[in-house]
């Protein structure tokens, strides 16, 4: 038999000991509880889809969600149209959603499709949709070039305008 004291009593000493080690821990509790009740409770789906559209209610809500692990969680679509929303006919519309693994706004924030999407300098709408279960958020943003940029060199700026952003209930369909 082995002598000495039970793993849990020696992370126990640890935790009165040292101050950052139980600052640790207790990140690490948050985080596994965070995604735990992500599972079950909506509330915190939808706080965590909000962050990836970039709509937390504050920049503290925000970073407050930092750690929290974000690939793979959820479904995430984006589509980047030429035109306004309802301007051409559906069938029409060359343009086709994609797949993006986290963070759906980094197609035009850092993702390298940002420089193929906002190279021409000219208006851009882009729709993001993220699900998870039966809850699903979707975004739609103008981005508009902006005039008499030339402050920046050959790089165009351009003003990001929300549309809309709306919280939808999917009901599963029955067999």
């Amino acid at each position: 038999m082995h002598s000495g004291t039970h793993p849990f009593q020696k992370l126990k000493h640890l935790a009165k000991t040292d101050k950052s080690m139980l600052s640790v821990l207790l990140h690490i509790a948050g985080v596994v509880s965070w995604l735990l009740l992500t599972t079950c409770a909506p509330w915190f789906a939808k706080q965590s889809m909000q962050r990836f559209h970039l709509q937390t209610n504050s920049f503290l809500g925000w970073s407050c969600q930092f750690p929290i692990p974000s690939m793979y969680n959820f479904a995430n679509q984006y589509k980047v149209e030429h035109y306004p929303p309802g301007l051409t006919l559906s069938w029409l519309d060359e343009n086709e959603e994609r797949f993006i693994n986290h963070f759906p706004t980094r197609c035009f924030t850092f993702a390298d499709a940002r420089d193929y999407y906002l190279s021409q300098k000219q208006n851009r709408w882009i729709s993001l949709e993220t699900s998870y279960r039966e809850e699903k958020l979707v975004s739609k943003y103008h981005l508009k070039p902006q005039a008499g940029n030339q402050k920046h060199g050959t790089r165009t700026v351009f003003e990001l305008i929300r549309l809309s952003s709306t919280f939808d209930h999917e009901s599963s369909a029955e067999p």
